[in-house]
């Protein structure tokens, strides 16, 4: 697998396994072990996702050198404010059960996010943090960030697929040195998308799966994603796209799938007052 280098010089996988909505404790932790196993080594979890302690254990218990695991973790907007976020930090390092965390993202573009942010940038320097990034912003908050950052955000994690291809963000965030991180990159398994007729012909051409075929697709437009299964099978399948490559053709054909729509299509007063009640 190749890597892809951040803004301030770290290296970052470009595939890795996600564990949202995976609150079974169990459950998680066998996920993140068999990804590890699989050959994963970008793991991505966040504190509303109530599972950070089973990646934790699941790091520990995988035998695999800390420094060679590139773990993510996101602060939810009920922690953001400059002091709360260092509190919200302190507790993801101690419920991961690790010294450090490889890249700490902003989950969303509510509240008081700059001064989140400032706290962000203080962990790093305490050598808390590596790298700090942020989840769902667009481009006008992003900007409102840069405006005022000591540190740049490394990447915008943020809904990704065929149909959903982020043109206009990701030209912004390549403009700016930073990385686009797909979630949903596979559209939340949705069966439209995993039975286009395009896909499953360059599939087909290829002897893959469309899943697969969408993942390489992400791979070379230089997405980092990171696809969330439960199933050994299916971690272990998602990470065979490295021995093909899609044509320029392919890639054009994959390109005007665009609807430039996505599945999570909440505007951001819903997003304001849903964040409420979610913690």
């Amino acid at each position: 697998m190749h890597i892809l280098k951040l803004n301030n010089g770290y290296a970052i996988p470009p595939l890795g396994n996600g564990v949202f909505m995976i609150p079974d404790h169990e459950e998680c932790k066998n996920s993140v072990k068999a990804a590890l196993e699989a050959g994963y080594r970008l793991i991505d979890t966040a504190q509303l996702y109530k599972n950070e302690k089973a990646v934790g254990e699941a790091i520990k218990e995988s035998g695999i050198p800390r420094e060679e695991i590139f773990l993510t973790t996101k602060i939810w907007p009920n922690n953001y404010g400059y002091e709360k976020a260092k509190r919200a930090i302190q507790a993801s390092l101690d419920t991961l059960g690790v010294d450090y965390i490889d890249l700490m993202l902003l989950h969303q573009q509510l509240e008081d996010y700059i001064g989140a942010w400032k706290a962000l940038e203080e962990a790093v320097g305490e050598g808390k943090i590596q790298s700090i990034g942020i989840s769902n912003f667009k481009i006008n908050t992003v900007q409102k960030l840069l405006d005022v950052a000591k540190i740049k955000p490394v990447v915008d994690q943020v809904e990704c697929h065929p149909y959903f291809q982020q043109n206009e963000l990701r030209a912004f965030l390549k403009k700016n040195d930073i990385l686009l991180e797909a979630w949903y990159p596979i559209g939340h398994g949705d069966k439209k998308m995993l039975g286009d007729p395009v896909l499953a012909e360059i599939a087909t051409a290829h002897g893959k799966s469309i899943v697969q075929v969408i993942l390489r697709w992400h791979m070379q437009v230089g997405n980092i994603a990171i696809p969330k299964s439960t199933n050994p099978a299916h971690i272990k399948s998602n990470l065979e796209i490295f021995d093909f490559a899609l044509s320029e053709e392919e890639m054009n054909k994959i390109g005007a799938l665009d609807k430039n729509r996505g599945y999570y299509n909440l505007p951001d007063w819903v997003q304001r007052i849903l964040f409420k009640f979610i913690k």
